[in-house]
């Protein structure tokens, strides 16, 4: 059995190997150089040799490609006037350069060390401020690099990371409650928005309006399908409020935690559009695929056995039916939707959520 506690403390193998299999870019797409672009231009690293043995999967939309490589182990994108999004490989983080110093939103682990140069690239004011998104570690696994730096979250974030007490990720200084913060720092107006229990509790949008940018970790993921379960999340029908909450705001780039670019209004409707199929197309497989079938195929006291037979099917033919409408459109719709299926039949068996979506 894995013990739990190995696998949240700082330092411990299972989760510093889970947080680097969350931020692998395949082709180590990198690029060091200021761009002002989210469009992909091409993919990035080759192939030598023989290619591997793999399961057959649909092939990556040209948009949800790895952008080019210019060799410094990152990609630094503006993002208005002073905002700028760093990407390693598959994860993402956001500074924004104030008067009085930088507010950074995020260290993942595989930016280690590169977060550092890339805001000197910039600015040699420090890092005032840092804003954790939540508690995941492959998204804030390096926050210990800014040592100085005051560390703000939401009370429900505060609460897991204090279950956690793991020295990688310590308390923030100051805590946020209800639904809407306003801060003024180094003359940069930030609201923080807690839309309720999404992909973790205490995952929270920070929109800065002057910049027109808006991060909102592990909910949108532009151009492709969610991971797993989206992310195990805590509770799903808060992923479509997410999204709710997100295009009531007027913003130009939006930035999800992971994947190879930035993303746009457009790419959040998209991905709104996907929550909503999805959750529609697994609530009419439950009605169409009959339990009762199911169970009368296992032994009749194996309770689990025959919802393992229903949920299987029903995620099958979900899964099908998003890759025939999608699998064209956003990437890797052939990858998790069966698993994250499973994981909206028992949200609508138990969340049970009225008239939704």
């Amino acid at each position: 059995m894995i013990d739990r506690r190995s696998i949240i403390r700082g330092g411990s193998a299972a989760a510093v190997a889970g947080a680097g299999a969350l931020a692998f870019g395949s082709g180590d797409a990198r690029a060091g150089t200021v761009s002002g672009t989210n469009r992909p231009q091409g993919t990035a690293g080759t192939h030598s040799g023989p290619a591997p043995e793999s399961p057959d999967f649909l092939p990556l939309p040209a948009h949800s490609k790895p952008l080019p490589d210019n060799g410094k182990g990152y990609r630094l994108q503006r993002a208005g006037g002073n905002g700028y999004v760093v990407i390693t490989g598959f994860v993402q983080s956001v500074f924004v350069v104030t008067r009085e110093g930088v507010v950074l939103v995020d260290a993942p682990p595989a930016s280690r060390g590169i977060l550092k140069e890339a805001i000197a690239s910039v600015t040699d004011k420090p890092v005032t401020h840092f804003i954790y998104s939540h508690s995941h570690l492959d998204h804030v696994g390096a926050v210990t690099e800014f040592p100085d730096a005051v560390r703000i979250a939401h009370a429900d974030c505060a609460t897991v990371l204090a279950l956690h007490k793991d020295p990688a990720r310590p308390m923030p200084q100051r805590v946020l409650h209800g639904r809407r913060n306003i801060l003024h720092i180094g003359g940069e107006e930030i609201h923080v928005i807690y839309p309720g229990s999404n992909h973790e509790s205490g995952n929270i949008l920070t929109y800065f309006p002057s910049q027109r940018l808006v991060v909102m970790t592990d909910v949108v993921m532009p151009g492709w399908a969610p991971y797993r379960g989206w992310g195990n999340a805590d509770y799903l029908p808060g992923i479509l409020l997410a999204h709710n909450a997100i295009l009531e705001l007027d913003f130009d780039t939006y930035v999800g935690g992971h994947v190879y670019r930035t993303g746009t209004r457009a790419d959040v409707r998209q991905s709104r559009d996907f929550f909503v199929d999805f959750w529609n197309t697994t609530k009419k497989n439950m009605g169409d695929i009959s339990f009762t079938e199911a169970a009368s195929e296992v032994e009749a006291a194996n309770v689990w056995a025959a919802q393992k037979v229903w949920i299987d099917r029903v995620a099958r033919a979900t899964q099908a039916e998003l890759v025939e409408r999608w699998g064209s459109r956003i990437a890797a719709v052939d990858t998790f939707s069966t698993d994250t299926a499973g994981s909206v039949v028992v949200s609508i068996s138990t969340d049970a959520t009225i008239d939704f979506p």
